[in-house]
This record gives structure tokens, sequence and C-alpha cells, in this order.
């Protein structure tokens, strides 16, 4: 085991700094305004282009989760934008980001519930077929759709859902800073 853990560090320290618990991330910009979507938002609000939450997300996925994670942003040429408003636009924007994982994570709760209810009912309905006169057929199309949405459920609610809040957290919990540098 420790073998094992010598090798990932020795492994994510050829690409991060590594300091005790903590892996700094160096990103490297020429401009600020390639990070910046143009065609959204207005004067008084600014969107980045995914750029950044790609770069952010691959070394959350590349970084265990027993290591904090540190942003360093070089960026060379700020242009119209000064240092502190770049850093309060990224910031605001993973915030933005970290509430569309929550929001998402909602919408599957909601789905999910729906879909089980759907199936329970589905469920008693081919139960209460099945003592009827019917065919089987209307029996077996009740029991299997109803089976299905009641799996689907499953999967959303524990398996999706887990999965969104487990990357909402890490982005919580183990984005320890971002820190806005001149490169």
């Amino acid at each position: 085991m420790l073998n094992k853990s010598l090798k990932t560090q020795e492994t994510l320290s050829k690409y991060f700094t590594i300091v005790d618990k903590t892996a700094t991330v160096r990103l490297n910009f020429d401009t600020f305004s390639e990070l910046i979507d143009q065609n959204w938002g207005d004067d008084s609000v600014e969107r980045l282009n995914g750029t950044l939450s790609e770069k952010l997300s691959e070394a959350f996925h590349l970084i265990p989760r027993k290591y904090e994670i540190k942003v360093d942003i070089y960026i060379r040429d700020y242009g119209d934008y000064t240092p502190e408003e770049a850093e309060c636009i990224i910031k605001d924007n993973i915030r933005l980001f970290i509430h569309a994982l929550l929001l998402e994570r909602n919408r599957k709760r909601r789905m999910g519930w729906s879909l089980l209810g759907g199936g329970v009912v589905l469920l008693l309905f081919s139960y209460f077929l099945n003592e009827t006169s019917l065919p089987a057929i209307f029996f077996d199309v009740m029991n299997i759709s109803g089976t299905l949405l009641v799996w689907e459920a499953a999967d959303i609610t524990l398996i999706e859902r887990g999965e969104d809040a487990k990357r909402a957290r890490q982005y919580i919990n183990k984005l320890k800073g971002i820190r806005l540098l001149q490169g």
C-alpha cells in the first residue's frame, strides 16, 4: 500500500507541485480574454467559456481525493481587466458552476421520484390485471414497464445523483484557492 502511495505521489509530482496534502495546479494563458465567452452576458456580467472548467475538471479527475487543490492561473496579458476583476469573474463563475451542479442534482432527484412513483403505479396495475380475465400480455407489459421505471429511478437517485453530489462536494471541499498571477 505504501509503495502504491509513493508511486502515485511521484507520478503526480511530475505534473503538479505537491506539498503535504495539497496539489497546486498551474495553468498558463496568454490573455484573460481567451477565457471569456464573448457571446454571453453584458457589461455587468462576464461568463467564462469552457476552457478553464475543462482544465479544472481534468485536474479533479487526476488528483486523488486525499489532496486539496490550489490553482495558480498565470495570465500574461489581462487586457481590459484588472487582476482583481479577473479573479472576481473566475470566482463568480466557479460559484455558478457549483450552483449548476446542485440544480442538476435536484432535477435528477425529482425525476427519480417521479419515475419511482410511475413504476410503482404500473406494478400495482399489473398485479390487479393479473387477477382479471384479460390476456396475459397486458399483465406482462405493465409488469415489465413498471420494473424498468423502478430500476431507472434507482439508477438516477442512487448512482447518478451520488456522482453529482460527489462532484459538487469535491469542488466545495477540495478547491482551496485560486490565485491569479502575472505570467
